[in-house]
């Protein structure tokens, strides 16, 4: 054995106490050998070899995988399917055994050190699991050099169902950079054959074909529209950094051990890769195969608590000897977040990022838990010494043009009085026909996969239901949430003395006001979206869209046309830019916390909702709290009005920009 290969200091000990009992070993193990067969009697792979590789290699999958920018790149991936052999006799890799200090076994393991060895031992890789950084990306690429992309293949019957076989295919990947961060990675999928023996598989095309996922997997029919092939080789899209297997280019939500908790996303562009495939038996009885490895039952990688420990083996899973009873139990669907800016994708966005931080923060607890408190401790500081540089004294909502602080009308816009309170929920009501276009859009959206299943074509995202997507998310949204804040305008700002105007009268003026409304509107979300587009715009797009935030107020309250509200507008927050952003960004935030946890409480709850439904309560949701955002920016307006009139605040307030900044 080379130096490389060398065993710890107490391996000598165990090869001594195997010379004592060699002897009774060597006779037990000839018995046993002469009693027992190699492999399993029905392993078919083992009675027709040649059959079980040009089955495998005629239906062997094209791994779609999402590309990459550039080395080191966290949204693309950055792994493909390879050889176990990149990690055997690797003077890089180390065996350890389960106890105190995790001791080295061995360096540079091979496939006879890890034949029949338990649970009780892991493999570790040089890097941290936890704090990856980029070095597990640099050694795959170090170690993978010149080798083709693997997969490898098993073919298999379950006992009890004698007339079904089962084509495996696993697909073995150094490092899983996901939520659940751990190093090695083992996926696949299956294909179903009503045959009894490979030569009538080989006779026939398979009936079904599963992906895993996580805990679980998803299923489709041989002749499914949703499962792409190229010929006879289904196309496996691999999700970024967890390597679940999906049947199509998109974003997928999990909410369950089986879905996975958290985003999958296999968003195009893709890599194509058409792997080698290296058949396996149902079992190894030669350590001296270099197969051996299936017989290891220990961990494929460093070993951490809960989802962060390294995975075992293929043979270690269920399904491999069982993958009738494993099919059976697959989703006939994924959950497919549409396309479209709506809110109930910025939900899913929000609990997807959410996932991502939790994981983040339960690793920097595992690894630095000091620093993670000192960091919580310095958070709750700043947010008290923001709290103690504003007032917030109660102060009356009317008149509308008078000075308040920030924290004055935060105050209002959180609590409010008992007409204000009951306004907001009247005004609330315009987001009913946006939920209802959300539902009739959303209902269309999600049976499109079945229509296309019926007529034959393919039901993924096109052209038109993008477009359908983004109509039934933001614009109706967005029309709304202008409606809400001109009505709030005239139930303030048209007062009678302390009485505001009627809810009724108020929506009516607001009403009165839409073409005036729409076109400031559309003139508003011109110049923003071309300032945007040109990219070195994009700071004055940022710039205006601030200017333009009392486009509404404007509009009802002061009589002006569209291109003088926006004039209007960016005069009165002309001085006030920085106080204006901070606002905003403060109550929106509170706003936009508010209907995400809503909205990430309901999608973990109901697990089953539809995902259209999900969209309509979500806008229900924001029809509660976005007039709230109504409130905060109406009260900001009168602020900004009453210091252009020359009053003086009640406190200091958040620092403004000077003139020289606007």
């Amino acid at each position: 054995m080379s130096a490389q290969k060398r065993r710890h200091t107490t391996t000598p000990r165990w090869r001594t106490a195997s010379r004592v009992f060699g002897l009774i070993g060597l006779i037990i193990g000839l018995t046993v050998g002469i009693l027992a067969p190699a492999a399993r009697a029905d392993d078919i792979a083992e009675q027709d070899p040649e059959g079980a590789l040009e089955l495998a290699q005629r239906y062997a999958p094209i791994m779609m995988l999402k590309a990459q920018e550039a080395e080191c790149d966290q949204d693309g991936e950055p792994y493909g399917p390879t050889s176990i052999d990149i990690v055997l006799d690797n003077p890089e890799v180390v065996l350890r055994q389960v106890g105190p200090g995790n001791p080295v076994i061995m360096n540079a393991p091979g496939a006879s050190d890890l034949f029949e060895l338990g649970q009780g031992f892991f493999l570790d890789f040089p890097g941290g699991a936890l704090q990856p950084g980029c070095i597990y990306e640099t050694d795959y690429r170090k170690y993978s050099r010149d080798r083709p992309t693997t997969v490898y293949a098993h073919v298999v019957k379950q006992d009890g169902h004698p007339d079904q076989l089962a084509l495996q295919y696993w697909f073995y990947w150094y490092y899983n950079d996901w939520n659940n961060k751990h190093e090695s990675d083992w996926e696949g999928i299956q294909l179903l054959f009503d045959a009894s023996t490979i030569e009538e598989a080989l006779a026939s095309e398979p009936v079904s074909v599963g992906y895993a996922q996580h805990e679980g997997g998803e299923r489709a029919d041989w002749d499914s529209s949703k499962l792409e092939r190229d010929g006879s080789h289904p196309l496996v899209y691999s999700s970024a950094g967890s390597h679940a297997s999906y049947f199509g280019s998109a974003l997928y939500l999990g909410r369950s051990g089986s879905e996975g908790f958290g985003c999958d996303n296999t968003d195009g562009p893709s890599n194509r890769l058409e792997p080698e495939v290296v058949v396996l038996p149902d079992s190894v009885a030669d350590a001296d195969s270099p197969l051996a490895w299936l017989e290891y039952a220990g961990r494929w990688g460093e070993r951490q608590n809960g989802p962060f420990n390294g995975p075992t083996g293929p043979a270690a899973k269920g399904r491999w000897l069982e993958p009738i009873d494993w099919h059976e139990e697959l989703r006939a669907s994924s959950v497919v977040v549409p396309s479209g800016d709506s809110q109930a994708t910025a939900v899913i966005s929000a609990f997807c990022g959410v996932v991502e931080w939790g994981s983040g923060v339960l690793i920097s607890f595992t690894t630095s838990p000091v620093t993670l408190l000192i960091t919580f401790g310095l958070l709750v500081a700043l947010a008290g010494w923001a709290t103690r540089r504003t007032t917030w004294e109660p102060v009356a909502p009317l008149p509308l043009v008078q000075r308040r602080s920030v924290g004055q009308i935060l105050r209002l816009a959180g609590t409010g009085h008992r007409w204000t309170t009951r306004a907001m929920l009247r005004f609330g009501l315009v987001y009913l026909p946006a939920a209802a276009v959300v539902a009739v859009v959303g209902a269309l959206l999600s049976i499109a996969p079945l229509l296309g299943d019926l007529v034959g074509v393919a039901g993924r995202a096109s052209g038109t239901s993008l477009v359908l997507a983004l109509f039934a998310g933001s614009i109706p949204h967005l029309v709304a949430l202008v409606l809400v804040n001109a009505m709030m305008a005239a139930h303030l700002g048209r007062a009678d003395g302390d009485e505001p105007l009627p809810v009724g009268a108020a929506a009516k003026l607001a009403w009165s006001e839409r073409r005036t409304l729409g076109s400031a509107l559309l003139r508003a979300s011109v110049i923003v979206i071309v300032l945007f587009a040109t990219i070195i715009g994009i700071p004055w797009g940022i710039r205006q869209v601030v200017r333009y935030q009392f486009v509404a107020q404007v509009v009802v309250l002061e009589g002006l046309d569209a291109k003088a509200s926006l004039a209007r507008s960016s005069e009165l927050i002309r001085g006030r830019w920085l106080h204006t952003a901070v606002v905003l960004a403060i109550v929106n935030g509170l706003v936009l916390v508010s209907a995400t946890v809503v909205g990430v409480i309901l999608l973990v709850l109901v697990s089953q909702l539809p995902l259209w439904l999900f969209s309509v309560l979500v806008t229900l949701v924001s029809a509660l709290v976005v007039p709230i955002g109504a409130v905060a920016l109406t009260l900001l307006y009168g602020d900004a009005r009453a210091e252009k009139q020359g009053a003086e605040p009640p406190t200091a307030q958040i620092p403004t920009l000077s003139s020289g900044s606007r």
